[in-house]
């Protein structure tokens, strides 16, 4: 079950940024859209972040920006996700 209670994905929506275009961040613990839309939040309070997209289906978010990644997963971790290790 996700946070809000659902336990189906929704559809990620029509993403603008590919991972060529910036950091890529593998994040687990999502499962709707309120948590992509609370990744998303979290990300762009980072300093230096100009451009957040999350990706549910497949689980990542897409960064550009001139934050530091350190910056970034501790911000997803504070939102109540987690950052996986590629």
């Amino acid at each position: 079950m996700g946070c809000c209670g659902h336990s189906k994905q929704e559809a990620s929506g029509g993403n603008t940024l590919s991972p060529q275009d910036g950091i890529v961040i593998k994040i687990d613990g999502m499962t709707c859209g309120h948590c992509k839309s609370s990744v998303e939040k979290a990300l762009l309070k980072v300093p230096g972040v100009t451009q957040a997209e999350v990706d549910l289906a497949q689980k990542q978010a897409v960064v550009i920006g001139a934050a530091e990644r350190s910056s970034l997963a501790k911000a997803i971790d504070e939102a109540g996700y987690k950052v996986i290790d590629n």
